[in-house]
């Protein structure tokens, strides 16, 4: 048996993947983005730690683990 793969972008790969979620999860990870894109554009550090809460709601919902401070000092 011969498997072909085609090479994909990470952006194809993450949309196929996307699309085989419930809308409730593609909701949440479009709302997870949007607040992380907020967090790295942001300086204030009191609107940071909102972002981080409202981002570790959503890892807390799907158990996943990030240490946002590695990433940003």
């Amino acid at each position: 048996m011969v498997v072909t793969i085609s090479a994909r972008s990470e952006s194809e790969l993450f949309q196929m993947l996307r699309s085989s979620l419930s809308p409730e999860i593609q909701t949440d990870i479009d709302r997870y983005l949007y607040a992380y894109e907020m967090y790295l554009d942001e300086s204030d550090p009191a609107a940071r730690e909102v972002l981080l809460g409202e981002m570790a709601r959503y890892e807390r919902k799907y158990n996943f683990e990030f240490d946002h401070k590695k990433i940003r000092p």
